[in-house]
């Protein structure tokens, strides 16, 4: 429930970006994310998948100092985020497919499909702020244990 209620966050703001975008009549995001948004995606992966290298050797020690902590939920949301930005690559991929398409065409194709895209980045975005979250109560945690 909670996955379906941030992605519609996410799909209206950018849809909100996407009508502020039009009304000023700029296309600079959407041709910035149409030449780039595979690269920035691939570097996000990179940096959340570094991340959470760093924060799973802290869970390991963590547990090596006290084995009756469980991490259960903790490393099922770390798969869990590297699964959503391989789908958020794909989503990607699939939508600048459609957009550079001559045979589908539909009416406010490229307005719908920029949301898509704004949409992606934005939970992109969030995914990396959660992983940095994640690290910082890691600190905590650790911290809180050293002090007993």
């Amino acid at each position: 429930m909670r996955l379906a209620k941030n992605i519609s966050f996410y799909i209206i703001l950018a849809f909100v970006v996407c009508l502020i975008s039009r009304y000023l009549e700029s296309d600079f995001l959407f041709e910035y994310l149409i030449e780039n948004i595979i690269g920035l995606l691939l570097t996000l992966l990179a940096i959340n998948t570094a991340t959470l290298g760093l924060i799973a050797s802290k869970i390991q020690d963590v547990l090596e100092k006290h084995p009756t902590m469980s991490f259960k939920n903790t490393i099922s949301e770390m798969k869990f985020s590297l699964t959503e930005q391989v789908v958020l690559i794909t989503v990607s991929v699939v939508s600048l497919v459609l957009s550079d398409s001559e045979i589908i065409n539909f009416e406010h194709k490229q307005f719908a499909l920029n949301t898509v895209l704004v949409s992606v980045l934005i939970y992109s975005v969030s995914i990396l702020w959660d992983t940095g979250k994640a690290v910082f109560v890691i600190l905590d945690l650790i911290e809180k244990q050293n002090k007993k």
